[in-house]
């Protein structure tokens, strides 16, 4: 089988061929040899189609100017006299559509963590102005990366528009996903809220709620409307059912809004699962501490619970088993100590408890009066080095882990305050998580499944 010549890259293998493209993989000569997607468009097959040139412009015109962590980027574009190339990143884990046809459904929390995404890269889309009009699990691409953990990136904007009266008027998209409204003609962006309905339904049942032995079954169940059921005996949550049955709406006036769909409590994008969601957990664990061991106790809880809402969702995606272990292990005690102080706070009234000021950097001297019973603490606060071997982190030991520890031995503290003191809290570390790690990818030939984020 020959391949396309492309200055600059050499072509490996072909991943997947459509109307009038054919998409490859390929890597970089020089550098680093990062490896990329080429989707390949015949001029000979587009010259005559005046609806295949307009997408192939909307999608390089787009793609120039959309730069977003869940949509996929286009490195450049050139063209010879047979081809022209669009170039993008290579996403290796595959598309949506083969992550469920492979395991037959996505579980409910593993299909939020895509929703997030998807829905995080609509709200940019949104914000640009722009509707897809072609949301489907085979444009859904996931990026897998060393530490095994998916990434979803929005592909393919071949039918995607800015919002103009005149953008809008054609049938565009798939069938099993298109909205109802979209085969009298009139519509607008509220499509793409019914698309993503399909695909939670989807990826929560292994099949879209329209999927038809044949062509016109399927036109005929978009065309009246039908009802679309849940499965009996489905285990899912109330608030993922409030969402999916709400995108589902066949009136676009009953479905949805953009502004209560990113709001949706459910969804929580303001907590899903990133990098800077983690950092911010990070900060916010460290401030708790520091003010836990001054003694300033409500705003510690406050500090805590914050994180909390951070880091509970990363502990559910982190797909490394020992950083895993190592984080909920944290968050237990995070939780622990939430609760211990909220237990204090309730009796300060009652028996007074009033912290010293700290009396140097990193060390605090500090004296609680509890039922006339004084109690003097020496914390010290250890910053832990995380230890690699070959390249690979090692679970955390609590030993080495910030502390928030007594080193008094002569008298202890009584009732909730030897609670209170029992364990020491240990920091959250931003290397605890492989959110926080770039995918760091070594030389990779062509066999390689690792790939290069960039």
């Amino acid at each position: 089988m020959s391949f396309p010549k492309i200055d600059g890259y050499v072509v490996t293998e072909k991943l997947g061929s459509g109307s009038y493209s054919t998409v490859y993989k390929a890597y970089t000569k020089v550098g680093a040899r990062s490896i990329v997607a080429v989707k390949c468009v015949d001029k000979a097959r587009v010259k005559h189609s005046g609806a295949a040139i307009d997408n192939l412009i909307t999608e390089i015109r787009l793609l120039k100017k959309l730069t977003h962590p869940h949509i996929v980027q286009m490195k450049e574009f050139t063209w010879d006299d047979k081809n022209i190339y669009i170039i993008t990143e290579y996403c290796c884990g595959g598309d949506l559509s083969k992550y469920i046809h492979k395991y037959g459904r996505v579980p409910e929390k593993r299909m939020l963590y895509f929703l997030q995404q998807l829905a995080s890269a609509l709200k940019f889309l949104r914000e640009k102005g722009v509707v897809h009009m072609d949301l489907k699990p085979h444009n859904l691409l996931l990026h897998k990366g060393s530490d095994g953990k998916y990434m979803l990136k929005v592909a393919d904007f071949g039918f995607a528009q800015h919002l103009t009266e005149d953008s809008l008027k054609s049938v565009r998209g798939s069938p099993l996903y298109m909205a109802p409204e979209m085969i009298q003609g009139k519509y607008d962006a509220r499509v793409d809220l019914w698309s993503v309905g399909v695909i939670m339904y989807e990826c929560l049942f292994g099949r879209a709620p329209y999927s038809s032995a044949t062509f016109k079954e399927l036109v005929d169940k978009i065309t009246r409307r039908a009802p679309i059921e849940i499965p009996p005996n489905s285990s899912i949550t109330p608030g993922c059912l409030d969402l999916l049955t709400r995108l589902l709406q066949h009136d676009p006036d009953k479905r949805i809004t953009y502004d209560d769909f990113f709001n949706h409590e459910y969804l929580d994008l303001d907590h899903m699962p990133s990098k800077e969601n983690y950092n911010k957990a990070v900060s916010l664990i460290r401030h708790a501490i520091e003010l836990d061991c001054t003694g300033k106790l409500p705003e510690a809880l406050e500090a805590y619970s914050e994180s909390l809402r951070y880091l509970v969702p990363a502990v559910g995606v982190e797909s490394d088993a020992m950083r895993r272990s190592a984080l909920a292990a944290k968050l237990t005690r995070y939780m622990e100590r939430a609760e211990e102080i909220k237990r204090i706070v309730k009796g300060q009234g009652q028996f007074g408890c009033r912290p010293r000021e700290p009396v140097c950097s990193g060390q605090y001297a500090d004296s609680y009066e509890y039922n006339n019973t004084s109690v003097e603490q020496d914390v010290t606060i250890v910053e832990p080095d995380d230890q690699t071997t070959n390249g690979e982190t090692k679970e955390p030991q609590e030993t080495n882990s910030d502390v928030c520890e007594s080193k008094s031995k002569k008298e202890k503290p009584r009732g909730a305050l030897s609670r209170f003191w029992r364990k020491p809290v240990p920091y959250l570390n931003d290397k605890d998580s492989s959110i926080t790690n770039e995918d760091k990818t070594q030389k990779t030939d062509e066999n390689s499944e690792l790939c290069r984020i960039t």
